[in-house]
C-alpha cells in the first residue's frame, strides 16, 4: 500500500519528552528537598532563621545604640572647650592657655586696672591669673572665683608675660569680657533731656593706646562721660586699660564714621563745641565754659584737620611760655578738661 502524499503542510515541529508525547514543560528550578520551585534567597543569622536585622552600631558599654553625630552650636562648643579648659586648669604642668575671644573678651594687666575691674563689674571676670607676689593684694579676687568657681592660677612672672602678652603686667591679669560701645543716638538721646554739666572728648586720628589710657584717665578724673574715636578697638586694648589706671572702666567709648556729622549732632543735641589748638585761637583762660561741651582734640604731628579746626564754635588755646613747640595731647586734655571741672562741676 503506498505512502499517501501530505496534502496540508507540515505544522510546526514540536519537541517532545523522552516518556510522552506531550509538549515540554518549562523547565523549573527545584529545590533538592522537594519538588516545590525554590524560594528567594534570604540571609538568615547564625541562631535563628529570621532574617538578619539591619546592622546598627553599639557603644562600647552598652547595646543601646549610639547617638547620631550633633553638630554643635558656636555657644555649645565654647561651653564645652571651657569645660575642658577648667579640667587642664587643675591637673597637669602642661597647661594650655586659651586666647580671649577678641569680640567679646579682652586681657587686663596692671594692679589698679584689675581692681577697678573687680570692684565695677566684678560678674565679667572670666579668669584670673597673678604672681605669688601678688597673692595678698588679690586674696579677695581669688575668694572671688573659687566660690564662683571661675578658674583662677597663680603663676610665675615669665608665664605671666607670656598669658598677658605683657612685660607690663604688674603681676596680674585677668581675662574679662568687653564693655560695648555705646551709639551715638543712644548717648545724645541720655544726654539731651536733662541739663546737667556733660562733656565728651572727640579723638581725631590719636590712636596710641598709651596717649588714649593717658586721656581717659583724665577724663575720668575730671567727669567726662564719654570719648568719642573713629576707631574704638584701640581705646579697648590691655595696653590703654593698663595705662588709664582703671579710669577706662568709667568712660564710655563712642565709634563714629565721620567725625564732621557727629559734630553737628551734638550741636543739635545743645552741646557746644570746642576746637583745641597750639598756636592760635583765644586763650583758655578767657572763654566761658558752657555746661555741655564737646572738646576736639587732633593728633600730636598734625594737630585738627582744617573742617574740624572750622567746625567748633569756638578756636581754643593753652596759654604758655612758648618754650616748647606745644603739649602732649593727654597733658592738653588734663589742663582743658580740668578747667571745664572748675566752672562746672566743682
Amino acid at each position: 500500500m503506498g505512502i499517501k502524499k501530505q496534502d496540508k503542510k507540515h505544522s510546526q515541529k514540536k519537541e517532545y519528552s523522552k516518556d510522552s508525547f506531550k509538549p515540554r514543560a518549562e523547565k523549573k528550578e527545584y529545590s533538592k528537598d522537594s519538588f516545590k520551585p525554590k524560594a528567594e534567597k534570604k540571609e538568615y543569622s547564625k541562631d535563628s532563621f529570621k532574617p538578619k536585622a539591619e546592622k546598627k552600631e553599639y557603644s562600647k558599654d552598652s547595646f543601646t545604640p549610639r547617638e547620631e553625630k550633633r553638630s554643635y552650636s558656636t555657644e555649645e562648643s565654647e561651653n564645652k572647650f571651657d569645660g575642658e579648659f577648667k579640667k587642664k586648669e587643675r591637673h597637669g604642668e602642661n597647661r594650655q592657655v586659651p586666647k580671649p575671644r577678641r569680640h567679646v573678651e579682652m586681657k587686663i594687666c596692671g594692679i589698679h586696672a584689675c581692681h577697678m575691674v573687680f570692684k565695677k563689674r566684678p560678674q565679667d571676670i572670666i579668669r584670673a591669673y597673678v604672681t605669688e607676689n601678688q597673692l595678698k593684694e588679690f586674696t579677695k579676687v581669688l575668694k572671688y572665683c573659687a566660690d564662683k568657681k571661675l578658674a583662677y592660677r597663680v603663676v610665675t612672672d615669665d608665664e605671666l608675660e607670656r598669658i598677658s602678652e605683657s612685660s607690663h603686667h604688674e603681676g596680674v591679669c585677668f581675662l574679662v569680657r568687653k564693655i560695648p560701645t555705646v551709639t551715638l543716638e543712644d548717648f545724645l538721646a541720655e544726654h539731651e533731656k536733662n541739663n546737667q554739666p556733660a562733656c565728651v572728648v572727640a579723638l581725631e586720628n590719636v590712636q596710641n593706646p598709651h596717649n588714649l589710657g593717658a586721656i581717659m584717665r583724665v577724663c575720668a578724673s575730671f567727669g567726662v562721660k564719654a570719648i568719642l574715636l573713629s576707631q574704638a578697638e584701640a581705646a579697648m586694648s590691655g595696653a590703654a586699660y593698663r595705662t588709664s589706671e582703671g579710669g577706662a572702666e568709667w568712660i564710655k567709648v563712642i565709634s563714629t564714621d565721620s567725625f564732621e556729622k557727629s559734630v553737628q549732632a551734638f550741636r543739635k543735641s545743645n552741646f557746644k563745641v570746642m576746637s583745641t589748638t597750639s598756636h592760635t585761637g583765644k586763650s583758655l583762660f578767657e572763654i566761658e565754659m558752657p555746661r555741655k561741651l564737646l572738646v576736639l582734640f587732633g593728633s600730636e604731628g598734625d594737630g585738627l584737620s582744617q573742617q574740624l579746626l572750622k567746625a567748633g564754635d569756638n578756636l581754643v588755646r593753652i596759654p604758655s611760655t612758648g618754650h616748647v613747640e606745644s603739649l602732649n595731647v593727654a597733658c592738653a586734655s588734663s589742663i582743658i578738661l580740668a578747667e571745664f571741672w572748675r566752672n562746672n562741676m566743682k
